[in-house]
C-alpha cells in the first residue's frame, strides 16, 4: 500500500447514511405474502377435510364395534345354552372382513379381540391375535375375482350377477322356460337361487370363522401363556358357540348393508 493511496482513501467523503423511513410511509409487506398465506390456508383446509372424511368413513365401523362389545357383555350371557353362547364379536369380525377386505377385517378383529380379552377369562392379547388372523384370512378369501377368472369359472347357472343377467360371461341369453312371462320367471328364479346361495355361504363362513377364532384363541393361550388346552367338553362348547353364532351372520351382513356404502364398501 502506497502513501498516495492512503491519502486518497483518507480524503474520500464518508458514505451517506440512509434516513429512517417514517412509520406512516412503511410498506406493510411484499405482494407475494398474501398469496403464500392463502396457499397455506388452502393446504391446511384440505388436510382438515381429508381427516374429517376419514373419520366419517370409520365412524360406522366404530359404531358396530361399540354395539358388539356392549351386546357381548350385557346380552349374550343371557342367551347361553348349556354354557355355550353366540360370539357377537367374532360374528361382527367375519361380517366386516367379508365386506371390507383383509386390512379392515384385521384391524376390526384386533380391536374386537382386545375387547374380548377384557370380558373373557383369557390372557390379554390372545383373542386379539386370533381375531386379527381370522379377519385377515377371511378378508383375503372374500376378495372379488378378476373378470378373466370369473369368465373361466362362471356359468349361466351360477350365482354370479353377470352370469345371472347374461351381460358379460355368457355368449348369449340363457334358454328361457316355457310358459307365461318366461324371462321374468327365469330372472326371479335366478335371483331366488342367488339369495339362497348367499345365505348358505354367509352361514357357513360365519360358523367357520367363529370356530377358527375360538380355537385360535385357545391355541395362542396354550402356546404363549401356558393355559391348559381344553378337554373334549371345552371343544364341544366351542362347536356349540359356532353353531349358535352361524345364523347371526346373515343378520350382521344385512345390518352392514343398511349402513350404506361407507360401511359396506370394499377396502
Amino acid at each position: 500500500m502506497t502513501a498516495p493511496a492512503v491519502v486518497r482513501r483518507w480524503n474520500d467523503p464518508p458514505p451517506a447514511r440512509s434516513a429512517p423511513v417514517p412509520a406512516d410511509h412503511r410498506v406493510p409487506g411484499r405482494p407475494g405474502d398474501a398469496a403464500v398465506g392463502r396457499r397455506a390456508a388452502a393446504v391446511a383446509g384440505a388436510r382438515v377435510r381429508e381427516q374429517l372424511v376419514r373419520m366419517w368413513r370409520v365412524a360406522p365401523i366404530g359404531a358396530v364395534l361399540l354395539t358388539s362389545l356392549v351386546a357381548h357383555a350385557a346380552v349374550v350371557p343371557h342367551l347361553a345354552v348349556r354354557g355355550a353362547a353366540p360370539d357377537l364379536l367374532l360374528v361382527a369380525t367375519v361380517a366386516i372382513a367379508t365386506r371390507r377386505g383383509a386390512r379392515t377385517g384385521a384391524g376390526f378383529g384386533f380391536a374386537a379381540g382386545l375387547g374380548a380379552d377384557v370380558f373373557l377369562a383369557t390372557p390379554l392379547g390372545t383373542s386379539a391375535l386370533a381375531f386379527t388372523l381370522v379377519g385377515h384370512v377371511l378378508g383375503r378369501s372374500a376378495r372379488p375375482r378378476s373378470a378373466g377368472s370369473a369368465a373361466a369359472l362362471c356359468n349361466p347357472d351360477s350365482t354370479c350377477f353377470s352370469c345371472r343377467t347374461g351381460r358379460l360371461h355368457t355368449a348369449g341369453p340363457a334358454a328361457e322356460p316355457t310358459g307365461a312371462s318366461p324371462s321374468r320367471q327365469s330372472r326371479s328364479a335366478r335371483r331366488a337361487a342367488a339369495r339362497r346361495a348367499a345365505l348358505r355361504r354367509s352361514i357357513v363362513c360365519t360358523g367357520l370363522g367363529v370356530a377358527a377364532g375360538r380355537l385360535g384363541t385357545v391355541v395362542v393361550a396354550t402356546t404363549l401363556a401356558g393355559v391348559p388346552f381344553p378337554t373334549a367338553g371345552g371343544l364341544l362348547r366351542i362347536a356349540g358357540v359356532s353353531l349358535l353364532s352361524a345364523p347371526l351372520g346373515p343378520l350382521a351382513g344385512s345390518a352392514l348393508r343398511r349402513l350404506g356404502p361407507i360401511a359396506g364398501g370394499g377396502g
